[in-house]
């Protein structure tokens, strides 16, 4: 029985894929919220982070995000 892994040998090499380049968007559009605005901008520097380190910045935006909403008054 074959591993679930296992790829066919004329499967193409990882290191041979060239990078996806999706295209990212300039601007992001204001909210209105001040503290929404500026948490929203640091989107603008996921681009240039290593792909490992995006999970933590993806992580403090919502954070940030989270705790904007919780200001709100009700």
């Amino acid at each position: 029985m074959s591993e679930l892994n296992d790829l066919p040998e004329s499967a193409v090499e990882l290191s041979a894929v060239e990078p996806h380049d999706a295209p990212w968007p300039d601007d992001t559009a204001p909210t209105g919220d001040a503290a929404v605005d500026s948490t929203l901008e640091r989107l603008a520097d996921i681009p240039s982070v290593p792909v490992a380190e995006h999970s933590g910045m993806y992580a403090e935006i919502h954070d940030s995000l989270m705790a904007a909403l919780d200001a709100e008054e009700r």
